[in-house]
């Protein structure tokens, strides 16, 4: 008989609808001209400052609601971001505290780039590091206690993405 003992629940949602997708994407570099990047784990790239989940597209809060909601209940988006990572940009470890889940929602294909660090790595067959390769339109939602980074985009494209600290209503 076997038991996974403290399982880490990781959510892939694929498919946002394409104008979304667009729209948003165009949006992230709406918002690059606008505000200034700021320096949290980001190494090189931008990464835009946070936003009140008010200020996110009204259907992209609809999205986010609904397919988030079928999940967990109805979430509190305490704030959300715009990640640009050009070729050879990255994201420090790191995690994200005050909140009870991480969320990305992939404006271009992820590469398998985003790296979650296994919290059980010494007991669960010593693997280290997981990745989920989410496409263009696809969401990845975690617990914020994980520690996850980004590797290096190896693309002449931009790799852009939306991330959201979301809490538990």
């Amino acid at each position: 008989m076997r038991h996974d003992l403290f399982p880490t629940p990781v959510w892939h949602i694929e498919g946002a609808p394409q104008q979304l997708i667009d729209e948003l994407y165009q949006g992230a570099y709406k918002f690059k001209e606008l505000y200034p990047s700021e320096n949290r784990t980001n190494q090189g790239g931008y990464q835009s400052p946070p936003f009140n989940w008010e200020a996110f597209h009204p259907q992209g809060i609809e999205y986010i609601n609904k397919v988030v909601g079928d999940i967990i209940g109805k979430p509190k988006v305490t704030e959300w971001w715009y990640n640009i990572n050009s070729q050879g940009n990255w994201n420090l470890t790191h995690t994200h505290p005050g909140c009870d889940y991480a969320l990305v929602l992939y404006l271009t294909d992820s590469d398998s780039l985003l790296q979650l660090i296994n919290p059980h790595s010494m007991r669960i067959n010593n693997q280290h590091y997981n990745s989920i390769d989410a496409k263009k339109g696809d969401i990845i939602m975690f617990p914020s206690d994980i520690m996850h980074f980004v590797m290096p985009n190896k693309r002449e494209e931009d790799r852009i993405s939306i991330s959201m600290n979301l809490q538990l209503c």
